[in-house]
């Protein structure tokens, strides 16, 4: 692999404000489902978080993402997620090999998105506007597109995604 654990800076906190989020946005069906199936589709469910979680502080998705988000991703989350869908859910024999797979999964998950934090705070281009939260929110998602073409089911998702951030902004945000 390309991605070494040297490369990852010792300051990439798993903890950060965007990992709590993510967990607080997750503990949503709705939006959990919508991002497995924008996922499904080609999109990073770290862009996506990356995007919503901003849209609740009113910054913009700056429009490309961190070299070291994407080679992480690629290098490490990717391969872990490709080898546990290889793995048949319900068979007994491998089920544990696929929860341990699972788990490094969302370990790697975390530092992409710790990864990701870093470069948010960082980037001196993300700016900030008076926008309403769910316009923001989806301008922010449409930011985070792998292509600018979508259908119907994709739109829908995105506004699940959007209806369940403007839900989360309004009710109890608290830290996971």
């Amino acid at each position: 692999m390309a991605c070494s654990g040297s490369k990852i800076p010792e300051d990439a906190d798993p903890e950060n404000p965007l990992w709590r989020f993510a967990c607080r946005f997750w503990e949503s069906s709705a939006a959990r489902e919508a991002c497995l199936g924008l996922q499904d589709r080609g999109w990073s469910v770290t862009r996506l978080l990356c995007a919503a979680w901003l849209a609740t502080s009113g910054k913009v998705l700056p429009g490309t993402e961190s070299a070291q988000v994407t080679a992480w991703r690629r290098d490490v989350t990717e391969p872990l997620r490709s080898v546990k869908k290889a793995i048949t859910k319900n068979n007994p024999r491998t089920a544990m090999v696929r929860e341990y797979i699972a788990r490094s999964e969302l370990e790697a998950e975390r530092v992409e998105l710790a990864l990701a934090y870093q470069a948010l705070i960082s980037d001196k281009h993300t700016g900030s506007g008076e926008v309403a939260t769910a316009n923001l929110a989806l301008s922010n998602l449409l930011a985070a597109a792998p292509e600018k073409t979508m259908d119907n089911e994709t739109g829908s998702l995105l506004d699940i995604l959007t209806r369940e951030l403007s839900t989360l902004v309004e009710g109890d945000n608290k830290p996971c």
